[in-house]
């Protein structure tokens, strides 16, 4: 279990996902149940390890698209560069 502190511009990034989405597929429901995760008031968010999995998987497993950069942009600063929280 790792716990980050999101910063706003992290949060901004987070919270980008519309939470209707949460049912349209694997992505989705992974950013909106971040985004349920994480403690609005202070943005500290505890990671498990099988949701640290599906973050990197989304990551870096699945091609180029616009979910990656995303995920970089919020864990990259807490998480290091390989989202596995070795900094």
């Amino acid at each position: 279990m790792i716990t980050v502190t999101l910063n706003q511009s992290e949060r901004d990034v987070l919270y980008r996902q519309e939470q209707a989405s949460k049912d349209d597929g694997g992505w989705q429901r992974l950013l909106v149940t971040l985004q349920e995760l994480t403690d609005e008031s202070n943005g500290e968010l505890t990671i498990l390890p099988i949701v640290l999995e599906r973050i990197q998987r989304y990551a870096f497993s699945y091609g180029k698209g616009g979910w990656e950069d995303r995920l970089k942009a919020i864990f990259e600063r807490t998480l290091g560069p390989g989202l596995d929280g070795n900094i």
